[in-house]
């Protein structure tokens, strides 16, 4: 298989509101715009790297040893010119450097670990030679406290003040603007005395022989708003490491690496927790690195739910926590935000935080509110908690009100969005790009603009409101809900269907007027569930068909469109966490062997890549064409919700459906032959933690076994209850398996 590099240029690491992106020998600031040092999205530290001698080691190995470490070993001095052998040299002709030092007498192994609002490097020079060495050892360093967005583009937007003050083997860097005080300081110690000048600290390093001597520099990024404590470093720590002791776990018979797979991606997504806020709202996760360490909203919301298989919903809690004291509470255009809706991004840098762009805080997203709602009820499904439920339910409620109110501008039952900040991007669909919707000729659609998937969201919402309503005692909101929402699908498949097409138009435009382009969007409406029965086996075969599915998964337009870029961002590319929602669709339905087929293609895709994370987005070249599908520019590896893409795949495998309120589990595994088996250990709903096996047989049933249960819990064999496929004799005949294979 193939072996695929992202930004093969650059080695990163994270840890909550910091990322530390380096070249592949560990430097900043030497040949890449991009790197350094980033806290809350601002470079304090631009320029990093180390000399010896007035030369850079050799670098002889790079790698990580988790998310939030990176390790490099060189040597020095290297020899260039060889005479054969491994050596290239006899006898003694041994090399030397100018200074005399022979070749590879030093041996330096260094690592970086990220903290919360720093990091630290520890180098371990050792001299390999059996005398004395004396050698200068130099860490250049600088910064700009530019903005992630502005080091991406490789100049400041506007001139920055930095001064620089050396003293006691220690620099500190300030940023001179009255609204920002950043400060960065740098400490050396360890072995050697160590000089600060401006730009660099320096020492000259004794080197007994074979006594390794161990460096120590210490980089702090102090900020003008205060880093919340509780507990500080040690209590974020420890958090993290809890939720991922208590994590279910996935063991897998056959494709041994379908379970590194799918526990990697868990793990990264212990990873992504910004750690930043209240210690309630520490576990919500940044969408992706290297350019989004941030809280977006959506991301947010559909990373954690797509993952609460494996944490009964804890980052789900803490992301909605966080997004309930970010709702909208005022009209304010320059920021798209109005009461009610929930919040698109939060952004930390420089361009934020000065108003050159509205992102500190922007509410331009119509699917975040809606999401909101579905998560919700994600949440008590797996949990049964009621106090969770009642906790957000104001925040969901709001959003619905919003929903209803504002969303839908000219009171067609519609919900239709245009952008009002200056800055903000012009569609808040799914499709945020510029480019995301086009008629079918190619033209970009003008705002107001009705996307077909907000309606599918808007749904789902509304009958989620009513179940949860329910579960409250709420019966009347119940009924209001669910009414208004089988009144939305009616008018929807009224409006939207293409019969010539065989397909949902990709949105409405400002005069009502279908836009017949056919793109992914469609598979959101599935997954809904706001698509009329009968039209569902047409939209199905037609996300299938050559042009829109490329062998590694859906395009997000055909690649018949004029408009068709396979590594455009909206416009063909394929983004696995769209592929693993719309599979979770074809499961609902029925469609298991088109399901099948869509997650062997994910998962051959995620085979591709180190530590397999599929990128933000990647491109949609057909497999049969090229050897990899290749990649958006500028894409994101890991991306979060790409990263939960994983996990919701097992568990669409696995057909489970939690009503933790009646202590209830319903599964349907569909295991493919090259899966025999599957087992969950320490999964929770609600209250009960469980070990369930799932198993083929030579004929291809399969069935589940509960090996290990604490507290109540009732395991149910169950087709979807939307399912196409399924009849009475099918469901019966599932019941009877459970209770055989009980």
């Amino acid at each position: 298989m193939t072996a695929v590099k992202i930004r093969p240029e650059l080695s990163y690491a994270w840890y909550g509101p910091s990322v530390l992106i380096t070249n592949t020998r560990g430097e900043c600031g030497c040949d890449e715009s991009l790197s350094g040092y980033f806290f809350r999205e601002t470079r304090f530290l631009r320029d990093l790297r180390l000399e010896i001698n007035a030369q850079r080691p050799w670098l002889c190995a790079a790698g990580a040893g988790d998310q939030r470490t990176l390790a490099f070993n060189f040597s020095y001095p290297e020899q260039l010119h060889y005479s054969g052998g491994g050596s290239g040299t006899g006898g003694d002709d041994i090399p030397r450097d100018d200074a005399g030092i022979p070749h590879r007498a030093l041996d330096l192994l260094s690592q970086y670990q990220l903290t919360f609002h720093g990091f630290a490097i520890v180098l371990r020079v050792t001299n390999r030679t059996s005398e004395d060495i004396v050698v200068d050892l130099t860490w250049h360093l600088g910064t700009d406290y530019a903005d992630l967005m502005e080091a991406l583009e490789g100049a400041p937007r506007e001139k920055r003040v930095v001064t620089a003050v050396a003293a006691d083997g220690a620099l500190r860097f300030c940023h001179e603007h009255p609204e920002l005080g950043f400060e960065t300081q740098v400490v050396a110690g360890g072995a050697g005395e160590w000089v600060a000048r401006l730009g660099t600290l320096a020492s000259a390093l004794l080197l007994p022989p074979q006594q390794p001597q161990v460096i120590r520099l210490l980089v702090t990024a102090r900020d003008v708003e205060p880093v919340p404590d509780s507990g500080g470093e040690t209590e974020r720590q420890r958090m993290v490491r809890r939720w991922r002791e208590e994590i279910a776990r996935l063991r897998t018979a056959g494709d041994r690496n379908l379970e590194r797979m799918v526990m990697q991606a868990v793990d990264d997504l212990g990873s992504f927790a910004l750690l930043e806020g209240e210690p309630d709202e520490w576990l919500a996760p940044a969408a992706g690195v290297p350019l989004y360490p941030a809280l977006f909203g959506r991301d947010s919301l559909t990373t954690s739910w797509q993952a609460a298989l494996f944490d009964r919903g804890r980052l789900l809690d803490a992301s909605m926590t966080r997004l309930t004291r970010l709702q909208g509470i005022r009209d304010d255009p320059n920021h798209d935000e109005m009461p009610g809706r929930i919040v698109h991004s939060v952004r930390r840098g420089p361009l934020a935080r000065l108003g050159l762009n509205p992102y500190n805080r922007y509410y331009g997203d119509f699917a975040s509110p809606l999401m909101f709602v579905i998560a919700l009820a994600h949440l008590y499904a797996w949990s049964g908690d009621q106090d969770r439920l009642k906790r957000h339910w104001d925040a969901a409620r709001r959003a619905l009100d919003w929903a209803k109110e504002r969303g839908d501008r000219d009171g067609d039952g519609y919900l239709e969005y245009i952008t009002l900040a200056e800055q903000g991007p012009k569609n808040q669909g799914w499709k945020d790009s510029g480019e995301g919707i086009l008629y079918q000729d190619g033209r970009p659609v003008p705002a107001p603009i009705a996307a077909c998937e907000l309606q599918g969201y808007w749904f789902a919402a509304q009958q989620l409101a009513a179940v949860l309503s329910a579960a409250q005692g709420r019966l009347a909101d119940a009924k209001a809900y669910w009414h208004s929402a089988m009144e939305l699908k009616a008018r929807f498949n009224r409006d939207w269907w293409m019969p010539e097409e065989g397909f949902v138009a990709l949105a409405l435009d400002p005069e009502k007027q279908v836009v017949r382009s056919i793109a992914s969007n469609a598979g959101h409406c599935l997954t809904a569930g706001i698509i009329d029965n009968a039209h569902i086996p047409a939209i199905v075969g037609r996300l299938f068909a050559p042009d829109m599915f490329s062998g590694w998964g859906i395009r997000t337009l055909a690649n018949t469109h004029p408009a068709y870029n396979p590594i455009g961002y909206h416009l063909g590319s394929i983004w696995s966490v769209e592929n693993a929602t719309i599979g979770f669709g074809l499961r609902r339905y029925g469609f298991d062997v088109r399901f099948v087929d869509l997650m062997e293609a994910m998962f051959d895709l995620a085979r591709l890549y180190d530590g397999f994370r599929i990128p933000e987005c990647v491109g949609g070249y057909a497999r049969a064409e090229f050897p990899h599908p290749g990649a958006y520019p500028q894409a994101n590896t890991p991306q979060a919700w790409n990263q939960s893409a994983v996990p919701l795949l097992m568990h669409t495998l696995l057909g489970l459906q939690p009503v933790a309120p009646l202590d209830l589990l319903v599964v349907d595994p569909i295991l493919p032959a090259w899966l025999p088996e599957v087992t969950l250990e320490r999964l929770q709903v609600g209250g009960a933690t469980a070990t369930l096996r799932f198993y083929r047989e030579r004929d291809g049933n399969c069935h589940v076994a509960v090996t290990r249960k604490r507290g109540t819990l009732h395991v149910v064999r169950q087709p979807p209850p939307e399912s196409l496929t399924a009849d009475i004799r099918d469901r019966a005949t599932a019941l009877v398996d459970r209770l055989f294979h009980h």
